[in-house]
């Protein structure tokens, strides 16, 4: 079965957890609130009645889209690939950004992020509608 998916808003990326002096764990609300709202939008996606997969899951193309900076907007910048896209390869890291956006799908359209086993086409762009575009595998054991 495959699953497509387009969120939207600008992607961000998921650090470790944080440390207080007394030790405890916390991640920001910034990230949480993201994790949230990823889901309710692939939520709304998802073919009615389905349930998270148990099966092996590829990632066939992810493409995460980040607003375009001042001197992209003014031609400044060479970062082209062969079809004249954009990419971006600065910071947020892709590991970072597939972090939260795998970890907010678990539950959701499948049970575990460990049953992603392949990951096939994986970018990180500018664009003018910021967001992610997902295209998942869910492999249906017989």
């Amino acid at each position: 079965m495959i699953l497509k998916f387009r969120i939207d808003g600008v992607p961000i990326a998921k650090q470790s957890f944080r440390k207080t002096r007394s030790g405890h764990c916390y991640q920001k609300k910034e990230i949480i609130d993201r994790e949230k709202e990823i889901k309710r939008q692939v939520l709304k996606q998802l073919p009615e009645g389905f349930e998270p997969s148990t099966s092996g899951i590829i990632i066939n193309y992810l493409t995460f889209v980040f607003p375009p900076t001042k001197s992209l907007l003014k031609g400044k910048n060479k970062n082209t690939d062969l079809s004249g896209i954009l990419f971006k390869n600065t910071k947020p890291d892709l590991d970072n950004l597939e972090k939260l956006l795998f970890d907010a799908l678990q539950g959701v359209v499948y049970v575990n992020d460990s049953q992603i086993y392949k990951k096939k086409y994986i970018s990180k762009i500018y664009g003018l509608t910021p967001g992610i575009e997902l295209e998942i595998e869910v492999l249906e054991f017989c």
